[in-house]
């Protein structure tokens, strides 16, 4: 009996063996080991049917499993394409980077031009304050040159007076009368007055003169200040003029470099849209043939494992009916042994009462012969 359970459980992995790929070397899947043996109630190690199919069973999935690696794919279970889609992606959030403030190509140019208006404003500054101080030594100057007008008049006038009283006092004197001595001596007096005028307006006029002199020269060296201070207005506004010109200049090529540059970058735009929705339908047509590739290796396992499964289970189901065979037929030889064993019993006790009466009847025959 136990020999037939033993036979029964060698032939088992050798039937699923038979099904399943040549192993891999380089995967470590460690499969079912040998069937295991359950313990009936008596004690006795005996192998059932239901334990030998889940263990066929077993066996199968692992062969599935070294199948799966021999086709090139990875040891995994097969999802469908609803769950491969529904799976969550761990994504981590992209902060968004600061957006860089491009130089301004014109920055130079507009400095320049700052500059430029800067110096013309400090140059305007210094021809206005050039011409009010002219202004100012202008009015000196005239004030003085009117004071020296009427100083050299005065001296003049002074003199002329100094001149007609010396010549009345010179023609009084030669008429050599003696009732004129009293208009000598008069005009004589009138002569002393007129030179001391004349003195006093002299050194009038040569104070004036020195303070107009004065002033001129003020007046010139002012009127000097403001042709400087024009002329370094002029050169100042002509700098700012080749400032705004250049600014002008370059205003209008960086216009025109950001006008072939936008275009650049709509084209290059364009043509990466373009790209891009080129390697978007590669990518999609892949996606589709990896699906269907998927879909179709997802469908060839199934079809290995129904047919290792419905192979696995066929066999254990003739293992089983085997078994049951056998036990059936230890059954009946056990019946048989017994009612063999009954009929010798039988035939025994039979014997022995036979072997009784022929005793009998001798032990008779014996006493009729006495």
């Amino acid at each position: 009996m136990k020999l037939g359970y033993a036979l029964a459980v060698m032939a088992l992995p050798a039937a699923t063996q038979a099904f399943a790929p040549a192993p891999v070397a380089q995967r470590n899947y460690v499969g079912p080991s040998a069937l295991s043996v359950a313990a009936d109630d008596n004690g006795d190690k005996m192998m059932g049917p239901e334990r030998i199919a889940q263990s066929a069973i077993s066996t199968l999935t692992a062969s599935v499993l070294l199948a799966s690696s021999v086709i090139g794919g990875p040891v995994l279970p097969v999802q469908s394409a609803s769950a491969a889609s529904a799976a969550p992606v761990a994504t981590k959030s992209a902060q968004p980077a600061k957006k860089a403030v491009p130089a301004d190509p014109l920055a130079a140019e507009k400095k320049a031009v700052s500059e430029a208006k800067a110096r013309m404003s400090e140059a305007q500054s210094k021809v206005n304050e050039a011409k009010k101080a002219a202004a100012d030594a202008s009015k000196a100057a005239s004030r003085d040159n009117d004071a020296l007008t009427a100083a050299e008049k005065k001296a003049k006038s002074a003199k002329e007076t100094l001149l007609q009283t010396n010549d009345k006092l010179a023609a009084t004197k030669a008429k050599g009368n003696t009732a004129d001595l009293k208009q000598v001596e008069q005009l004589g007096g009138k002569v002393g007055v007129a030179k001391d005028a004349l003195k006093d307006a002299e050194a009038q006029l040569a104070a004036t003169k020195t303070k107009a002199t004065a002033s001129n020269k003020a007046l010139s060296a002012a009127q000097q200040k403001v042709s400087a201070a024009d002329s370094a207005n002029g050169t100042a506004g002509k700098s700012l003029k080749q400032a705004e010109d250049k600014l002008a200049e370059r205003t209008k090529q960086v216009q025109k470099e950001t006008k072939i540059a936008a275009e650049k970058k709509k084209k290059a735009d364009k043509k990466a849209e373009k790209e891009a929705k080129k390697q978007k339908k590669i990518a999609e047509k892949k996606a589709k043939k990896a699906a269907k590739e998927a879909k179709k290796l997802a469908e060839k396992q199934r079809k290995i494992k129904a047919e290792q499964e419905a192979k696995a289970k066929a066999a254990a189901a003739k293992k089983a009916a085997q078994v049951k065979a056998e036990e059936q037929r230890l059954k009946e030889l056990q019946a048989k042994k017994k009612a063999a064993e009954e009929a010798k019993a039988k035939s025994t006790q039979t014997a022995k009462a036979a072997a009784a009466e022929i005793a009998k009847e001798a032990k008779k025959i014996e006493s009729l012969k006495k």
